[in-house]
């Protein structure tokens, strides 16, 4: 009977895992407030759209560094049961802030140009209208290759320390070495993307559940995919087990 009311029982460890999930997913929310604020306001009125295209740079600046710390709690905290998520959370946050904040204020500039060509570039351009569906496939190829190599940044500097350049080399050499769970990843945001765009209007009210669900899970997802990845690269002695401390997951 002491078994089923213990604190290490699997249900009560289930639902805590859960706890944290939604309550880092909030924390994440939080932190990337302006990119949220900015992209919701986009969805109710997209007259706006120059106005969100001239403010992504600044609007990006804390999802980098939040973006870091949502990866590295999870896999830490939620996965391998290592301290706490807040905990996690906040000491990854500021020590991945400053080259986090760079890398997504970068990120949101080369997305700014992007959403520029992609909207503007076909019609100002004095090119023959067959080929404007072509011109912009090649800018949402960039965008996909934009993407590609997203997926793999933050987890990357959730766990390793490179400066600005060695994070984009690096996250652009594993998005191709390891293509298929790139495109897999790639696809889950798209995917997500593509519904939330189009279902907007459908889900609008229960839009408060998204900030609390959907970052925590997105990020158990892609850890499935990534980490495997990281274990081969440090070596990690304990790559089979999921309860044994490695020099990573130490403070």
């Amino acid at each position: 009977m002491s078994k089923i009311f213990s604190v290490d029982n699997k249900f009560f460890t289930t639902i805590n895992k859960i706890v944290d999930m939604m309550w880092l997913s909030i924390l994440w929310s939080l932190c990337s407030l302006p990119l949220l604020f900015l992209l919701f306001t986009f969805m109710v009125e997209q007259q706006i759209v120059l106005l969100l295209i001239v403010l992504l740079p600044i609007a990006f600046i804390t999802i980098g560094p939040a973006s870091a710390a949502l990866y590295y709690a999870i896999v830490k905290s939620v996965r391998r049961e290592r301290s706490y998520a807040t905990k996690c959370f906040f000491h990854a946050f500021k020590v991945n802030f400053k080259i986090g904040a760079l890398s997504s204020m970068l990120l949101g500039l080369v997305i700014a140009i992007l959403l520029l060509d992609i909207i503007w570039a076909p019609v100002t351009m004095p090119f023959d209208a067959s080929l404007q569906p072509y011109i912009r496939g090649v800018f949402l190829g960039m965008g996909v290759v934009v993407i590609f190599v997203l997926v793999w940044m933050y987890p990357l500097l959730s766990r390793f320390e490179l400066k600005l350049s060695g994070l984009i080399k690096n996250s652009m050499v594993l998005a191709v070495k390891n293509i298929f769970r790139t495109i897999i990843m790639a696809a889950l945001w798209i995917g997500m993307g593509y519904c939330f765009y189009h279902f907007f209007e459908y889900i609008a009210y229960y839009l408060i559940l998204l900030p609390i669900i959907v970052p925590s899970v997105s990020a158990l997802i892609r850890s499935f995919i990534i980490e495997p990845v990281f274990k081969r690269i440090t070596g990690d002695p304990n790559e089979d087990s999921e309860t044994e401390v490695d020099a990573w997951y130490a403070e």
